[in-house]
């Protein structure tokens, strides 16, 4: 699917999910905090919009996951370009750079739910190494969200952690809609989305969550 099209078809659903559930373009463009023009845009497919906005529809208009796999669509169509230049991308990993999983403090592996159950996941990791973690971002792997995978944001911010300190990352979710069992991992990237452990910790921090039928 082109950028274009995807463009088209994210607006188009956006504005299907907002007039389902009654709401005017003014009202919803007031609650997301963008402007009234901005939105009628996006929704007419002639503005990308921002992975926050896509949360708030998401939440908002109960869309159960079908923004966020157009919306992945719309980020990695042809045409988007890097922040950094050829030769300017940041040298990861960084030496003496080291992260370790110490626990999951919510949500064990192969929690079971119910569809569409709201929850909220929080891992515990170290910062092992040598180097503080500053400006890093939690971000998701894949589409983040769809019928048959929990939706979520697309990334978090990671609280600054020294070297020797464990920081607390927590991660809001809502269960998928179709039963069956959903694996979802994330990776540490700086604020460009580059990884600082490309070639190291393969899946990332990862949950389990099994939904039962009702």
């Amino acid at each position: 699917m082109s950028r274009g099209s995807a463009l088209e078809t994210l607006g188009e659903t956006m504005r299907h999910l907002r007039t389902a559930n009654g709401a005017t373009l003014t009202a919803a463009a007031v609650a997301a905090g963008v402007s009234k023009g901005h939105l009628s845009n996006v929704e007419r497919g002639r503005d990308a919009p921002s992975w926050e906005l896509i949360a708030f529809y998401e939440q908002a208009y109960a869309g159960d996951g079908q923004l966020w796999s157009t919306y992945v669509e719309v980020v990695a169509a042809p045409g988007r370009q890097p922040a950094f230049r050829r030769g300017d991308r940041p040298r990861y990993p960084l030496a003496g750079d080291q992260a370790a999983f110490v626990t999951d403090v919510t949500i064990p592996d192969g929690t079971i739910m119910a569809p569409g159950q709201r929850f909220e996941k929080t891992w515990r990791l170290r910062n092992s190494g040598t180097v503080p973690w500053v400006g890093r971002y939690l971000r998701r792997l894949g589409a983040p969200g769809g019928l048959g995978i929990p939706s979520s944001p697309v990334q978090v911010r990671i609280a600054d952690t020294m070297p020797g300190e464990t920081v607390d990352i927590s991660v809001p979710l809502k269960a998928h809609i179709l039963p069956g069992t959903a694996e979802i991992h994330w990776k540490m990237v700086d604020e460009e989305g580059y990884e600082f452990f490309p070639d190291r910790y393969y899946q990332g921090i990862f949950m389990t969550i099994i939904v039962e039928a009702d």
